[in-house]
């Protein structure tokens, strides 16, 4: 009777073992409702990347061939001293941008910021909401501009969707055949015996979703999946592309060439379009809507373990909505520059190239607007006579300027944004 007893028992143990799998999921698994406390989320910074263009000096080296002969006849032909016909040589011819005039794209870098809350204090309380086994398990992140605010999203780094894989278990099979033959011919005893044999191993493997997302006009979104051993507690980058509504500027480019006596001397004006962001009336800083839904993974027992499988499982969903902070109107208007005063407000140089509408007087470059001021304030010139911006007179406060007002105003290169 006890060896019965001794052979259930064992057969039961055994059972028991082959139920405790380590590829099952969980022990039990329940839905408990809304909980938007376990999980948070921050835009931990937002910062748009302008790439200074790098700004390349004209001369006559970086001319082609033909240019530069065509510019040497010139030259040869206006400086017939060769005093001045060398020092005209040396001269720059003004700057040039390597990158485009249109100033209405922006690279922008957001990192958010996942955490879930962590409340040790509550480990043995039936009703805590935390545990050390404790995930997110899914997250979905969305990030939408006001459309008022006159700019899109353009493009992005997340086109491609991400995967992420893990080994769950190996799983063998393995097969026995035995055969057994008894004879005795020619009155001899003859027993043979053959064993056939196969073993077989699979791999069990999930893939799970480790980023996603899609953008829009208005909105970005970002979607992640947890599973074994991945908690989406983290940091999570996106890079994208910004466009602003257009709107055209006028920008100077003076050309300089060098006088006998090493003064600088304006041989042309210039004058380029370009587009700026159309945000003139938009707030100093420009705010997004973050919305953060997510799936929160309690183990209400059998945390004690880092096997998954003996765990009794609760499930939380939550969802966080709040204003961030994009960046401010400093970080996108474009750098460019005037001349005038910030004394007693800003008062600067502008000019009319046509009669009905007058135009700032602004540079691309701030070496550009600086080497403008030297040739506008020499002493050598003559101080009484109006400046000219082709046919007509260059204005500091509605009037018409002069070399000899441009020192005693003391007027300085200026950002103009």
């Amino acid at each position: 009777m006890r060896l019965f007893t001794f052979l259930i028992s064992g057969a039961i143990l055994l059972l028991t073992l082959a139920a405790c799998t380590s590829v099952k999921r969980f022990k039990s698994v329940d839905y408990k409702g809304e909980d938007n406390s376990l999980v948070d989320v921050e835009l931990f910074n937002a910062r748009i990347s302008a790439e200074p263009s790098e700004v390349l000096e004209k001369n006559l080296w970086t001319l082609s061939a033909n240019a530069q002969s065509h510019l040497v006849q010139i030259l040869d032909k206006r400086y017939p001293d060769n005093k001045e016909f060398m020092s005209a040589m040396a001269g720059s011819f003004g700057t040039r941008q390597s990158a485009q005039q249109d100033l209405t794209r922006k690279d922008l870098r957001m990192v958010f910021t996942i955490s879930k809350s962590r409340d040790y204090s509550s480990l043995k309380e039936a009703s805590g909401r935390f545990s050390p086994a404790d995930r997110i398990e899914y997250l979905r992140l969305s990030l939408e501009i006001p459309e008022s605010y006159k700019l899109r999203f353009h493009e992005w780094n997340r086109y491609i969707t991400e995967y992420g894989e893990i080994d769950i278990a190996d799983v063998s099979f393995s097969r026995n055949l035995d055969l057994s033959v008894d004879g005795s011919p020619g009155g001899a005893d003859l027993a043979t015996e053959a064993s056939l044999g196969r073993n077989e191993k699979q791999v069990l493997s999930k893939r799970y979703l480790k980023l996603n997302g899609s953008i829009s006009d208005q909105r970005v979104l970002i979607e992640a999946e947890g599973t074994r051993e991945v908690d989406l507690t983290g940091n999570v980058i996106a890079d994208v592309s910004l466009l602003f509504n257009g709107f055209p500027e006028l920008v100077m480019v003076p050309v300089f060439t060098g006088a006998e006596d090493g003064a600088v001397e304006l041989s042309a004006l210039n004058f380029e379009d370009i587009l700026v962001p159309a945000m003139s009336d938009a707030p100093d800083t420009l705010y997004a809507d973050l919305e953060l839904e997510y799936i929160y993974r309690h183990v209400a027992a059998g945390w004690h373990t880092y096997a998954e499988w003996d765990d009794r499982v609760e499930y939380y969903h939550g969802s966080i909505h709040k204003k961030v902070a994009l960046f401010s109107r400093s970080d996108y208007l474009p750098r460019l520059f005037c001349i005038g005063t910030d004394q007693g407000g800003k008062d600067v140089l502008k000019f009319h190239l046509t009669p009905e509408k007058e135009y700032l007087l602004q540079f691309r470059d701030h070496r550009d607007a600086g080497r403008f001021l030297e040739w506008l304030s020499d002493p050598g010139r003559r101080q009484g006579d109006p400046v000219f911006i082709g046919s007509n007179k260059l204005l500091y406060k509605g009037a018409p300027v002069t070399p000899a007002e441009v020192l005693d105003k003391q007027l300085k290169v200026l950002p103009v944004y």
